[in-house]
């Protein structure tokens, strides 16, 4: 989500739906879904499960070793393909547990983790007979050259009998670590994870979603070149509130940078209602990955990063058409005071309104690359995004000339539009 939680793409008439570009970074430090299954040590389920046997822990002293090796078996089961030694350290007294740990399991071999460690963090504090101790992790898929994302999660430990034994894990809010199963399909250029086992829905994600790659895969070449791969996640009505701090309101679809090169596509099922629709959608959603490259964009930048995910999206002219519907009414009420700069809608904004700003900030994309060129509003772009220049400096630099006159003329040209 925006830091303002306001939603920032939208589409046409018949689609009362918002996608949403995070701007937030996402940090190490993830929102944390608890999900604690505890199992207190010495009581008759914990001695009567057959327990496998961890580390030894003599009587006194702190288990981070004994947690560290633990983690590093885990780690390497994991990239083995051995789901048996990933589970090794769960009792089987632990059913939710060890489900949880199935089903992340089973979600990141589908997805080809190609890089997994857990580092911890600090010395493990104890609570009664149980140990706390937070753990970073560090992953990234498909590639042996894939570039690490980093997420932490929360173990608890106890020491029954003096062997080491995981018993409460608190998820990440990524979408492999909520206990769900992901069915996994690859394109040529796209990994599409859904949690909805709907074949229908997700042949229809994978097709919109390779065309869309196609098209900002050309723009890409502005920006660094394409990611590796683009990863799209098409989340249940349980799962959309809760991948990633869950969606903002009347959001179709969001965007989260991870890490340079990186982002996570998030995709609401109920809106995937055409082959068009979801075309058009995830073409400005893989527009935020390639023209970000996994950054956070300055807040202010607004206008910019919306307008050319809406340009980049406008192959045929539907988008356009779309804005403009909404940009009218708006423009004739009186509501737009000709800035150009806009910032994301304030979030008692009506959808009708958020629609006319998102609206605006295409036109004025387009209205620089048509006077000045697309790679120039390319450059300009990358100037106010990427290297934080005043739109002032950067359309001296790129345009020649001051931006007040060129942010003047765009206005003019949008009111005109309006009135067509």
């Amino acid at each position: 989500m925006n830091p303002s939680g306001a939603p920032v793409r939208r589409f046409g008439a018949g689609h009362a739906v918002v996608l949403a570009l995070s701007v937030a970074v996402v940090t190490a430090v993830a929102v944390l879904a608890t999900q604690l299954v505890a199992v207190v040590p010495g009581d008759r389920g914990y001695a009567a499960a057959g327990l496998p046997a961890g580390p030894v822990v003599p009587e006194g002293e702190n288990p981070l070793y004994a947690i560290q090796e633990v983690l590093e078996r885990q780690s390497v089961a994991l990239l083995r393909g051995d789901r048996g030694g990933y589970l090794r350290s769960i009792p089987a007294a632990q059913g939710e547990l060890r489900a949880q740990a199935t089903a992340r399991f089973g979600a990141l071999t589908a997805l080809r983790v190609r890089k997994w460690t857990m580092t911890t963090i600090g010395i493990p504090s104890r609570v009664d007979d149980i140990w706390k101790l937070p753990v970073d992790v560090s992953y990234c898929f498909d590639r042996d050259d894939c570039t690490p994302v980093d997420a932490r999660v929360e173990t608890r430990w106890a020491v029954p009998n003096g062997r080491l034994q995981l018993v409460a894990y608190e998820g990440s809010d990524r979408p492999w670590d909520g206990g769900t199963a992901l069915i996994v399909r690859d394109g040529a250029r796209v990994t599409v994870a859904s949690a909805v086992a709907d074949p229908e829905i997700i042949d229809r994600v994978l097709r919109a979603a390779e065309t869309a790659a196609a098209t900002d895969d050309r723009f890409a070449a502005a920006f660094g070149g394409p990611p590796q791969r683009y990863h799209v996640y098409i989340a249940g009505d349980e799962e959309w509130a809760e991948w990633y701090g869950g969606a903002s309101e009347n959001a179709a679809a969001f965007t989260i940078p991870l890490a340079p090169g990186v982002s996570d596509v998030v995709v609401d099922r109920r809106t995937v209602t055409s082959d068009g629709w979801a075309t058009t959608l995830l073409t400005h959603e893989f527009a935020h990955v390639v023209t970000l490259g996994g950054g956070s964009p300055p807040y202010h930048t607004w206008w910019l990063t919306e307008g050319i995910a809406e340009y980049i999206a406008d192959a045929d002219g539907s988008v356009l058409d779309a804005d403009l519907r909404s940009v009218r009414p708006y423009v004739a009420a009186g509501k737009w005071d000709g800035t150009v700069t806009l910032g994301p809608p304030p979030l008692d904004t009506s959808l009708a309104d958020a629609n006319a700003r998102y609206g605006i900030a295409f036109l004025t994309v387009r209205y620089l690359a048509d006077r000045f060129g697309e790679d120039k509003m390319l450059a300009f772009f990358t100037q106010v995004v990427h290297r934080r220049a005043t739109p002032d400096a950067a359309s001296r630099s790129v345009f020649g000339t001051a931006w007040a006159p060129v942010a003047k003329d765009a206005a003019t040209s949008i009111r005109a539009a309006a009135q067509a």
